[in-house]
């Protein structure tokens, strides 16, 4: 600003002095006021000042002109900013009327509102739907009509406004054009950067068809569950009522052949019990297979020693094998665990079948099962328990080992068949097996019999350690069965001894030295007499068929330190060799089916309202010693209850009046009242459901007893009960 000064103070001072100059010049004819000198210093320096504002405006001018190329580029760029704006808003446009387009055509019906419920946008479909116009709905409040009879009807409340969450889904039955129908909604919470509510959008969807065959398949299900439950009734109703007279029946025969009968009687008797067998085994196929279309099937896990069950289902159908003549034997390696998790009911079931089937098809020879450890044939490496069931009967063509485990199929099904059957059994055992997630199969020669397999997974951890109790030790046997002699093998190997190759006494006596333990298999007919082993200088123990005891008198002259009675147990063949090998001569025998356990002296309540069923009972408990007080009512067995005192009760499920269930939680309930002892009940049922003993046990009892009464599982729990007498004595 002071330079701009400057330079104006100048040029006015140039600009005067100048016109001075003029004037004197003209008045005068020469300078009059001025030196020369002066005025050429003057005007050297008003030039200066004049070149200099030159330059200064030249520069100006420079700075001007790059401005205005800025301003220029400035101006472009706007001019470019503007255009993509333009450009974007145009695009914005097309993609909103694209949105709206979409949006539009949707079949949902779609629509926005504030939060306060005023509609800020609907498509088409919702506006078709409710019947409505753009002017109409548009910055207007909108709940639809909901049916008089839906749930929301009572408060008019559209609950997708007021949850507050940021997306809900419900139903409702509303009012539509075309009358009422179900849409199902969907709301989200449209929110600012601040998460703040700006709207609500809804989509609805109609889905009365849907609803529709919703509520058909509901129906369906539950009229399904109705008929599933009266069919798990009516398998209780009949196993129940068949069960009942076929124990009366079984259960009387039992009883008959016990007493003094002659010849005929008594094959009359035992054709009575084996027809009842037979026809009891029909119905429990029938009954199980009902079970399993019914789906009343359930599997339940549990510690199952496999070694006892295995040799107790074999001691079981020995009476079968011994009637005909063949043997029945068993083995388990080593390696197998003491006890697998399993449903030990349905495994039992299945190798009961599978040997049942295998006596029942073989009439020469015999059965051997065995139970061993193997790889999975899968990818997961794991282990595997394989129990086989190898006969020498009749074999199954190998047409028929595809459809063998189907339902109703027999391997002869001709009218001239030989062996009876509903051909369910196989079918049963199928169903079970994969129940437990395991496999069944076949493979049979029918010139070689058969072998039917079973393999259950198995955990790696539970495989026990092998037990050698008798390593380093040969056996040799004398039997004329290939099927026992191979199944005392399979037994000794898994014990850690040896058979020896030689057969016959004389062969075994020239080697005595090279042989430890000698085995000697009786003959089936009694009237054949054991050879005499005190001569060859081994230990010597015979193997009995059981009916065979009028031998037993004679084995301790004919050299016999031992015996056991067929079917061997494992463990019993182990102890008895292990004793004989020490130089004990003691007769002990290995229990066999005909073995009666008991402990007398109880005092038992039965409440029993069948007459044939309560005489069955009170004849077998009073056979092994124990008192017997019989009631026939619930409301009885309560008062006999509270009113004496008693060891045990067995309580029958099906009375009149109050059954056995209420019975057993009344006197439940009156111990815990009276904080007297816990009396020990059983049910006495023919139930063929889990539902029932389930029942028997959520009422307090500690168990259940079959019908028909099985004499031995009889005895294994009066076994467990100690008299009250003895009780106070001890105290």
């Amino acid at each position: 600003m002071v330079r701009r000064a400057a330079i104006l103070f100048f040029a006015t001072l140039s600009a005067a002095l100048a016109t001075v100059v003029i004037v004197d010049v003209l008045v005068y004819g020469r300078l009059t006021l001025f030196e020369p000198t002066f005025l050429g210093g003057f005007a050297v320096i008003g030039i200066g000042v004049l070149l200099g504002d030159m330059i200064m405006s030249r520069d100006r001018a420079n700075d001007l002109e790059q401005r205005t190329e800025r301003l220029t580029e400035l101006i472009n760029e706007l001019e470019n900013f503007s255009a993509s704006l333009e450009a974007a808003n145009a695009r914005s446009r097309a993609n909103e009327e694209r949105y709206k387009s979409l949006v539009d055509a949707q079949a949902d019906a779609i629509m926005r509102c504030t939060p306060d419920g005023r509609m800020t946008y609907a498509n088409r479909a919702f506006l078709k739907l409710f019947l409505l116009t753009p002017s109409e709905a548009i910055g207007q409040p909108f709940r639809p009509q909901l049916h008089p009879e839906s749930p929301l009807a009572d408060s008019g409340r559209w609950i997708g406004r007021e949850t507050g969450q940021e997306r809900i889904s419900y139903d409702q039955y509303v009012k539509t054009v075309v009358g009422y129908r179900w849409i199902a909604w969907e709301d989200y919470a449209i929110r600012d950067a601040d998460g703040g509510l700006i709207e609500i959008q809804s989509v609805g969807r109609d889905i009365t068809e849907r609803k529709s065959l919703q509520d058909a398949l509901t129906d369906a299900r539950d009229k399904a569950e109705d008929a599933n439950r009266a069919k798990s009734q009516f398998l209780a109703t009949m196993s129940h009522e068949i069960r009942t007279p076929m124990n009366g029946v079984l259960g009387m025969a039992r009883l008959l052949l016990e007493t003094q009968l002659g010849p005929d009687q008594k094959s009359y008797a035992d054709a009575i019990r084996q027809s009842g067998m037979s026809l009891l085994a029909l119905i429990e196929d029938i009954l199980d297979f009902s079970k399993i279309e019914s789906g009343a099937l359930v599997i339940e896990k549990s510690d199952v020693a496999l070694q006892p069950l295995i040799e107790g289902i074999a001691e079981l159908l020995s009476t079968r094998a011994f009637i005909k003549h063949t043997e029945i034997v068993t083995a388990v390696d080593h390696e197998v665990p003491d006890s697998i998790v399993a449903d030990g009911v349905r495994l039992r079931q299945v190798l009961t079948n599978l040997v049942g089937n295998a006596i029942k098809f073989t009439e020469q020879g015999g059965v051997v099962v065995t139970a061993n450890v193997e790889k999975s044939p899968r990818s997961d490496g794991g282990l595997v328990l394989r129990l086989t069931v190898r006969d020498t009967g009749i074999g199954v063509p190998p047409e028929k080992h595809a459809q063998i485990f189907e339902d109703f199929v027999q391997a002869d099904s001709s009218h001239a068949r030989r062996f009876e059957g509903t051909g369910l059994g196989l079918s049963i055992s199928k169903r079970l097996v994969s129940a437990m997630g395991g496999e069944i199969g076949l493979t049979s020669d029918s010139s070689a019999g058969s072998t039917f397999w079973v393999t259950l997974p198995l955990e790696e951890k539970n495989v026990r350690r092998a037990r050698w109790s008798l390593v380093g030790n040969r056996v040799a046997t004398i039997t004329g069965s290939p099927i026992l002699r191979e199944g005392l093998r399979l037994q000794l190997g898994a014990a850690g001894a040896e058979m020896s190759p030689h057969q016959t006494l004389v062969a075994i006596q020239a080697q005595r030295k090279q042989v430890d333990l000698l085995l000697v298999d009786a003959d089936w007919d009694e009237a054949v007499p054991l050879p005499d082993v005190s001569g060859i200088g081994i230990p010597a123990v015979a193997l009995l068929p059981p009916g065979h005891r009028a031998q037993l008198g004679q084995l301790s002259a004919k050299g016999y330190r031992a015996y056991l009675i067929k079917p061997v147990r494992q463990e019993s063949l182990e102890r008895r060799l292990m004793a004989a090998d020490a130089g004990a001569n003691q007769e002990i025998s290995a229990s066999s089916p005909q073995q009666v356990r008991t402990k007398p002296g109880l005092s038992i309540l039965l409440a029993e309202d069948n007459p044939v069923n309560a005489l069955l009972a009170r004849e077998l408990l009073r056979r092994r010693g124990h008192n017997v007080a019989q009631v026939a009512t619930g409301e009885a067995a309560v008062t006999a209850v509270q009113n004496t005192h008693f060891d045990v009760v067995i309580m029958d499920l099906h009375m009149p009046g109050l059954d056995g269930i209420e019975a057993t939680r009344r006197i439940r309930a009156e111990e815990v009242e009276n904080r007297s002892r816990r009396l020990p009940i059983y049910a006495l049922t023919a139930d063929a459901l889990d539902t029932g003993r389930k029942a028997c046990l959520a009422a307090g009892m500690d168990g259940f007893l079959t019908k028909p009464v099985d004499p031995s599982e009889l005895d294994a729990v009066l076994d467990t009960i100690t008299p009250l007498a003895a009780t106070m004595a001890a105290q």
